[in-house]
């Protein structure tokens, strides 16, 4: 069983709309989890809108990381399971980052993202959890912020996936109904696609790093 955490304490960088996605996307071919760290409950509340499925299926009534891996492991046949992190919470945060395989960190390209996203950064590389920072919600006139981000992102060595997902009013519209924007749009659906076999082979090389320690 792999725990992949879309974490961030900076709010409003996408992360329940990239769970959403990257867990129907997952589902398609694996067994999938979710379990929803924020209080606010969206990707419950989303869950609920796209009646409650199995598949992914979202585990109720955990509110730390930890204590949903305990639990899983001796409960659960799932291949993945995806923790949505809140946002401004360090201990919730810490917490899971220390129970994931592998975290991924949405961001928007803008310095303050950027900036702000540096604590969950801090905190993979301090506990040595594999991550990957994503470039989140492109804007079609984006591309100079995306080079420069980019090149931020390479100077303080940090793992930062190819693929970027662009800012499309599909992922938004799907949102609210219980869709994801690649159950709507191809392009959105190619994105996701090829940011799930990033994050497969992400963690991929963390298991054989593991298995040669």
């Amino acid at each position: 069983m792999q725990f992949i955490g879309i974490l961030n304490t900076k709010g409003g960088v996408g992360k329940t709309t990239l769970a959403a996605c990257l867990a129907v996307c997952a589902a398609r071919d694996s067994s999938v989890a979710v379990v929803d760290l924020d209080p606010q409950g969206s990707f419950a509340s989303w869950h609920d809108r796209r009646g409650n499925p199995h598949n992914p299926e979202l585990m109720r009534g955990l509110e730390r990381a930890s204590d949903a891996v305990e639990a899983l492991r001796q409960t659960s046949g799932h291949d993945y399971v995806f923790f949505d992190g809140p946002p401004g919470s360090l201990i919730v945060t810490e917490d899971a980052v220390r129970a994931c395989s592998l975290v991924v960190i949405p961001t928007r390209a803008s310095g303050l993202d950027l900036a702000a996203s540096q604590d969950c950064i801090s905190l993979c590389q301090e506990i040595g959890t594999p991550f990957l920072v994503v470039l989140n919600a492109r804007g079609p006139h984006d591309g100079k912020l995306i080079e420069q981000a980019r090149a931020l992102l390479a100077s303080w060595k940090v793992p930062t996936a190819e693929t970027v997902v662009a800012q499309r009013v599909q992922y938004v519209n799907a949102i609210t109904t219980g869709r994801t924007g690649p159950e709507k749009d191809a392009k959105a659906a190619a994105e996701v696609d090829a940011l799930w076999a990033e994050m497969k082979a992400a963690l991929q090389r963390a298991k054989r790093r593991r298995a040669k320690a």
